[in-house]
C-alpha cells in the first residue's frame, strides 16, 4: 500500500465518530489547572500493518464528572522509525457530545505518539498518549 492510499485513506476517516471505551486499561491524561480528564483507547488492541485501528478519546469534567460537549479536536500522530520522522493531521473534529474517534492505518511497527489537542470557549488542552504496533506474523 503506497503512502498516498494510506493518506487517502485516513483523510477519509477524519469525521468524529461515536466511540465507546470499553476497554480493560484505557490510558488516562488529566489536566488539574483545565480541570479536565481524557481517556484514549484504540481497537484493535494489538494493530495491525495497513488495517484500519480506532483511536477512540472520550473527555470529561474532573470535578464534576460530567463529559464534555461541543469541543473541536485535532490529532497528530507522530513516529519515528530509523530517525524518519512521520507525521499524519485529522484537523478541526467536530465533537458535539462526549465522545469522538478516527481511523488510522498504521504503516509500520514501533511506539507512535498520539497527541489531541481539544478546545471548548473556556478550555484548549494537549495530552499524549502511546500506541505500540508490534511486529507482524509473516503470512503463510
Amino acid at each position: 500500500m503506497s503512502l498516498l492510499s494510506i493518506l487517502s485513506s485516513n483523510a477519509q476517516s477524519s469525521e468524529a465518530q461515536a466511540a465507546n471505551i470499553n476497554v480493560n486499561n484505557p490510558q488516562i491524561w488529566t489536566n488539574t489547572e483545565q480541570g479536565i480528564k481524557i481517556q484514549f483507547a484504540y481497537q484493535p488492541q494489538k494493530p495491525i500493518l495497513d488495517q484500519p485501528t480506532e483511536l477512540k478519546f472520550v473527555v470529561q469534567n474532573l470535578k464534576t464528572g460530567d463529559y464534555l460537549k461541543n469541543l473541536v479536536a485535532n490529532i497528530l500522530v507522530t513516529h519515528n522509525s530509523s530517525g524518519q520522522f512521520s507525521n499524519f493531521r485529522f484537523s478541526n473534529i467536530t465533537v458535539p457530545d462526549r465522545q469522538f474517534s478516527v481511523k488510522y492505518l498504521f504503516p509500520d511497527t514501533g511506539i507512535y505518539e498520539i497527541i489531541t489537542r481539544v478546545s471548548a470557549k473556556e478550555i484548549a488542552a494537549l495530552a499524549a498518549f502511546k500506541v505500540i504496533v508490534p511486529l507482524q506474523p509473516y503470512p503463510p
